[in-house]
């Protein structure tokens, strides 16, 4: 008898994982309108219940609801999106523009950088690689300039690519707005859904759902919106500076804050170094002590002061989450990897919370006899 109902029960699971697989793959196509939708709804579903006030006579809606829930979903995607969708194409234009120049500048100085076999240079590279690899059919400026110039035009293609897609772009707008209001609407509602579900104990599962959303939330606030800080305070600075290509520095730097032991000191020590080979030494420092204080030192104070020592992540994990994020699902990976390392956070917390409650259950029932 027990052997039949264990074979039920797995015959049940690898139903439930098929099922589970295919529903995925339908909604797979939709997973940038699900995840943008999600992220929203997190930070927006607590002003929504403010705005919304009391529920009417015998739970039913009133229309300040149904007023809040669309307010929130056409200005939530507005703000948020269509910024980052210029800011996108902006900064593919601006690191276009640095490429082209770099060809130029390898195209004006062709005589220094050419590769004599006979120089210096040349007898060191032929020590080194030896008969393997011959420098008299190895033009180094026309390698360099097919590499940016290929670059440049790829960066060109996907900007522009973009600019044309806008009706797909709109679409997509459209359908996150869509489905923001329905979980601004019935958020409870759909996550019942999702707990009645899953083929484990519902308290478990609701305790999992609880734990992924504040560490969700506590990622995005205390690394995504600090990085946002220092991007922003970079833009900022390099205008005040003069620096050209203003949004695609604030682009690295924001990036930049998530490289462990380094972060964003990769794009303004060679900002400043840059300018004092120029010959403003005393302007190259000034700039180094205000990008020092205004964008690293501050989120030393930032970050503690928003986390709250709630949320410990180790920024080596958070980075390599973000890259692979990014190379598994390309942008949408920037959300997915971290959620991804999120949710492995929050499942080896949960499981251990677990067993140290059925742990100490037999504990208690000794004692208690």
């Amino acid at each position: 008898m027990m052997k039949t109902m264990n074979s039920r029960k797995i015959s049940f699971l690898i139903l439930f994982l098929v099922l589970f697989v295919l529903v995925a793959r339908l909604f797979y196509p939709f997973l940038t309108v699900i995840l943008w939708s999600g992220l929203l709804y997190v930070f927006l579903d607590p002003l929504h219940k403010k705005l919304k006030g009391p529920e009417g006579p015998h739970g039913r809606r009133t229309l300040r609801t149904y007023l809040s829930a669309i307010l929130l979903a056409v200005l939530g995607v507005l703000i948020v999106l269509v910024p980052l969708a210029f800011l996108t194409v902006a900064t593919g234009k601006q690191l276009a523009d640095i490429l082209k120049s770099g060809v130029h500048f390898f195209e004006a100085n062709a005589d220094k950088f050419k590769i004599d076999p006979q120089g210096q240079i040349g007898a060191a590279l032929k020590s080194f690689f030896g008969d393997s690899f011959d420098l008299s059919h190895f033009d180094l400026i026309k390698e360099l300039q097919s590499f940016l110039a290929s670059a440049a035009n790829q960066i060109l293609k996907i900007s522009t690519s973009l600019i044309k897609n806008v009706s797909q772009f709109v679409v997509t707008i459209l359908f996150i707005m869509f489905t923001l209001y329905y979980f601004l609407m019935d958020g409870k509602a759909l996550g019942d859904t999702f707990v009645s579900m899953m083929p484990i104990d519902p308290e478990h599962t609701r305790l999992f759902m609880r734990k992924l959303r504040e560490t969700g939330r506590q990622l995005v606030i205390g690394y995504f919106l600090v990085a946002l800080f220092q991007g922003l305070m970079m833009f900022i600075l390099s205008l005040i500076f003069g620096f050209k290509n203003n949004v695609l520095l604030a682009v690295l730097t924001a990036i930049s804050s998530f490289v462990p032991m380094l972060g964003t000191s990769i794009v303004w020590v060679p900002m400043a170094l840059f300018m004092a080979l120029d010959g403003n030494v005393v302007k190259a420092i000034v700039f180094l002590i205000s990008a020092s204080i205004v964008v690293s030192t501050l989120d030393n104070f930032i970050r503690p002061m928003v986390l709250g020592g709630q949320l410990k992540v180790h920024p080596l994990l958070l980075f390599f989450s973000i890259v692979g994020g990014l190379a598994v699902f390309g942008f949408n990976g920037i959300i997915l990897g971290p959620l991804i390392l999120t949710i492995f956070i929050a499942a080896g917390e949960l499981y251990r919370a677990l067993n140290e409650e059925g742990e100490s259950a037999p504990k208690k029932e000794e004692s208690a006899t």
